[in-house]
């Protein structure tokens, strides 16, 4: 009996060692399919790093790229772009005034006015005013239309109130008069002009005109110097009158 129960007891011990031989031996087999498992997946894990470095390496590219297109851009605007001169400040010059307007009453206590596109005050002549496409604008009588003298540049002494005026000047009156000359030196105040330059008018009286001129009386006379041709209509002549000096 001894005998038997041994022999039970080594083949109980033969079953246990032949089970843990087997399950010693399956574990190689779980290893090499968790192993074959992985290495796919860390082979794509790297492809994908390789792409993302790819795409740092050509983003990073295209930011230099787009950097020295900046820089070269802006060094083109500031080549190209026109330097601005400094204007240089005449120091003879106190005042310089952008269409400037000066305003007074005649001595038959009529308004007048003085506009301009530009006006310069020196300091030399503070009372003097160099103007640029002066403009006067008077009235010969009461109740009369407006009436104006235009030139292309002129000087007006605010003291003595003389504006003096240079270039492609014409009179224009509220009774039709019209008047071109070169030279006209208006005392304002007075409602006076002479000139000592040619002067040709036209108006309702016809045509007249001098080498020299004064127009007086409220711009109503006109005197004719140094010669004088006229083409007259008698019934609409106004006081014209032609001098020798």
């Amino acid at each position: 009996m001894n005998l038997g129960y041994k022999a039970g007891i080594l083949a109980f011990v033969s079953i246990m060692i032949s089970t843990n031989a087997d399950t010693t031996v399956s574990m190689p087999a779980k290893d090499s399919h968790a192993l074959a498992f992985w290495q796919p997946r860390r082979a794509l894990t790297l492809e994908a790093a390789r792409r993302h470095s790819s795409l740092v390496r050509i983003a990073r590219l295209v930011l230099i790229c787009f950097a020295v297109f900046l820089i070269l851009l802006l060094l083109w605007f500031f080549v190209n772009t026109p330097k601005s001169m400094p204007s240089e400040d005449n120091p003879d010059e106190t005042v310089k005034m952008i269409r400037p307007v000066y305003k007074g009453r005649t001595s038959d206590n009529l308004p007048y006015r003085i506009t301009a596109d530009e006006a310069v005050r020196f300091v030399q002549n503070p009372d003097e005013t160099k103007l640029v496409n002066p403009v006067l604008n008077f009235l010969r009588t009461d109740g009369a239309q407006e009436s104006i003298v235009l030139a292309a540049s002129g000087l007006y002494n605010a003291e003595t109130q003389v504006l003096e005026l240079q270039n492609d000047v014409n009179l224009q009156t509220d009774d039709g008069t019209d008047c071109k000359t070169t030279h006209a030196r208006i005392f304002v105040k007075a409602k006076r002009i002479e000139g000592d330059r040619p002067i040709d008018c036209t108006g309702g009286f016809g045509r007249a005109g001098g080498n020299a001129y004064e127009i007086n009386e409220n711009y109503s006379v006109l005197v004719f110097k140094q010669g004088m041709t006229a083409y007259i209509i008698p019934k609409k002549t106004p006081k014209l009158r032609g001098a020798q000096e």
